[in-house]
Parts: C-alpha cells; structure tokens; sequence
C-alpha cells in the first residue's frame, strides 16, 4: 500500500496544495513535519538538477567524459534525456529514499515529477514497484489536466479549490492507496467513471 500522496509547489517547501496519508502513522502528530521533510528533500534535487542543466548549457570547456558525468546527473532516472535547448526542461522526475526516523517508523521510497511549477510525490513502502508508482503519476497529471481544461498557471487553484474532485479521482486510480497495473485505456476508463461520480455528486 502507498504511504501518502502530496501535490505542491517546486518553489516553497511550505506551499502544499493536496496531501493525503493511508496509514495510522501517516497521520499522527508528525503530519506537518512528515510533509515538509519530503518537500524540502525534492526542492532540493530540483534545485540539484537545474544547476547542473544550467552548468551544461553555459560551459564549453569540459571533457567529453566530464560532459557525460552532468548529464547523467541532471537526467531523468527513467527517461532518456531530450535534446538539450535553449530553456531549462519543464519536466523532471526522481526517487529517493528516506530513512527510518522519529518521522517515519521503516524506510520509504519517494517517487516524484514535476509538471510545470507543481511536484506531484508518492510515498512508497519499501517493496512497492516503484515503476508502477511513476506510471500512476504520470496518468493521473494528464487526468487532472483533462478534468479542469485549464493552463498550468491556475492549475494549483483548481487543485485547492477543488479537493473533492481529487479524492475521487484517487478512489478509482489509488484506492485505498493500493497502486494499480494501470495503461492510458484503463485510464481513460477509470477516469470517465470519476466523472460520471462527480457529475451525480453535484
């Protein structure tokens, strides 16, 4: 089962848009601590990965060993790298893990993209597939884009104004936290049967 689930802004680790955690512990008195833990760590790589993008494009003096070496550190772990332009990618993604602590009772594993300036983050237990989890993101960021048909810019209001909606789109492609052996067919399915909930529901 999936630990928790989080959507927030890659500029402040304090602005939180939707969490949600399955668990007892997930729950307790350390929730707020628990977020900004996680929040903090993927703000960091981002970071991590912008400079290292950044030092690519504005240098031209580095070996061709040295060259490889930063574009492996500021790709993708599960996608090979575009071609580089001319602006910084829009899209990252990345997993890491967290240790057991006073926050967390066993180690995590966390999975995490960005689209636009907002990070959508799973929380996994250590023998989730972790492949799974990166697919589910990415099926629910294009769900949640077709669902408010709005820009990236106002997508983050919608998200807030609206935690409802997010819910059920989690019951049928998260329920319970449990991850799903999902592809874009079965999305689209689950997806529409969201919908037609919603749709009673108003």
């Amino acid at each position: 089962m999936v630990y928790g689930f989080l959507i927030h802004s890659l500029t402040s680790a304090r602005t939180l848009y939707f969490s949600i955690f399955f668990t007892p512990e997930g729950n307790n008195d350390q929730k707020k601590i628990r977020q900004q833990t996680i929040t903090r760590k993927i703000l960091e790589e981002h970071l991590f990965r912008n400079q290292c993008h950044e030092m690519l494009k504005s240098s031209s003096s580095y070996s061709n060993a040295e060259m490889e070496w930063f574009r492996s550190l500021a790709s993708s772990e599960h996608k090979p790298r575009p071609a580089m332009t001319d602006s910084l990618d829009t899209n990252r993604e990345g997993v890491f893990r967290i240790p057991a602590d006073s926050s967390f009772s066993e180690p995590k594993f966390v999975v995490w993209q960005q689209s636009d300036s907002i990070a959508y983050t799973l929380i996994c237990e250590p023998y989730e597939n972790l492949l799974l989890a990166n697919n589910f993101i990415s099926l629910f960021i294009t769900t949640l884009r077709d669902h408010f048909r709005v820009g990236p810019t106002v997508l983050a209001t919608e998200i807030v104004s609206h935690p409802d909606d997010i819910l059920v789109f989690l019951s049928h492609f998260l329920p319970c936290g449990q991850l799903l052996f999902t592809n874009l067919h079965l999305a689209k399915h689950l997806a529409s049967v969201a919908e037609a909930e919603l749709l009673r529901e108003s």
